[in-house]
């Protein structure tokens, strides 16, 4: 039984340690695939078509795959992604279900994630059918291919605009990718809380708005407890708040400008270091914190970080804890 063990990390260290990792990783023969940039981007150089900060190339995300909900890819080899373009897709709904009926696409599907290590998707309450879609991905496509090693990162959007039999049936789907790899659901303070509230059947007017620390702790990890999934990511503008079976921390952000905070592109970006993160092999917090150093330096920025953007960022978080623990001190 998985029991309430939270603790509170050193930010410090763990921004120190990825100025290291950084430095001494490189990942070029991965491929990112991703609506971060647009088709004729695309054929850009590879020096202007990357994540520079990783030497990555990237790649626009074909349509059938952005059809199904697929916000993002990283491949572990160079990858061809004609066959993957010429799919037509004219319609969604029933036709898409269709398609992934088609034996050639099927195989086109298989190869592809084949080759995958990482696939987050789309919010899950803003794409019509997703949860359908979805399911027809994981039997048609993902099952027959038998791994269990890929990573697949999920947003479940805002829970409240959906019925209880929807969100249940979501959540047990999330719950059934786990048996072929690692899943992560990440919500923000606000799902959250819309998520206890429909798994427990209270509505918006039926109980005090109460979001102390704790508070909210707890009704984080009832979600975590009546999933299957590896992780559950909370964040807030404060905080970051990881539940797994092996350990469950709180990990405290470098603020940003709101606007940054609610930008079209935001959980986008974050995806991006966060796969970087998982990439190279790191540790849960370390992924977490690089996830919110890509996403604060491209909001910054307004470009894709070079390395010593992204360095200075890091540098600049670390001043900030410092600055924090010097006013502590002074208080005290």
């Amino acid at each position: 039984m998985i029991t309430y063990n939270m603790e509170i990390k050193n930010t410090a260290p763990i921004l120190t340690e990825l100025l290291t990792a950084i430095h001494k990783f490189n990942i070029e023969e991965h491929v990112y695939v991703s609506r971060r940039i647009s088709n004729s981007q695309s054929a850009l150089p590879a020096s202007l078509a990357s994540l520079g900060a990783f030497g990555i190339k990237e790649l626009a995300l074909p349509d059938i795959l952005n059809t199904l909900g697929i916000r993002s890819l990283t491949l572990n080899a160079k990858y061809d992604l004609e066959p993957l373009s010429r799919i037509e897709v004219t319609a969604p709904g029933n036709q898409l279900r269709e398609l992934l009926k088609d034996s050639n696409v099927i195989e086109v599907l298989r190869l592809l994630f084949s080759n995958c290590h990482t696939i987050a998707f789309d919010d899950w309450a803003t794409l019509s059918g997703a949860s359908v879609l979805w399911h027809e991905l994981l039997i048609n496509v993902i099952k027959p291919i038998h791994r269990i090693d890929l990573q697949y990162i999920f947003y479940l959007g805002d829970p409240m605009e959906k019925l209880f039999f929807e969100v249940d049936e979501a959540l047990d789907l999330i719950g059934a990718f786990s048996s072929y790899g690692k899943a992560t659901l990440a919500l923000d303070e606000n799902e959250a809380i819309g998520l206890w509230r429909v798994l427990n059947g209270v509505a918006p007017d039926m109980l005090k708005d109460e979001r102390s620390f704790t508070d909210l702790k707890k009704k984080y990890f009832s979600i975590f407890r009546t999933m299957n999934i590896e992780n559950l990511l909370v964040y807030s503008a404060n905080d970051a708040i990881l539940y797994a079976e092996d350990q469950q921390f709180v990990l405290s952000r470098k603020k940003v400008d709101h606007h940054l905070e609610i930008a079209s592109d935001a959980r986008q970006n974050f995806i991006g270091g966060y796969s970087m993160g998982l990439l190279m092999r790191l540790e849960k917090a370390h992924c977490i914190a690089l996830g919110l150093i890509v996403f604060g330096s491209i909001g910054e920025l307004k470009a894709n970080p070079e390395q010593k953007d992204i360095y200075g960022y890091i540098q600049n978080w670390l001043n900030d804890l410092q600055k924090m623990d010097e006013a502590q001190l002074y208080e005290d």
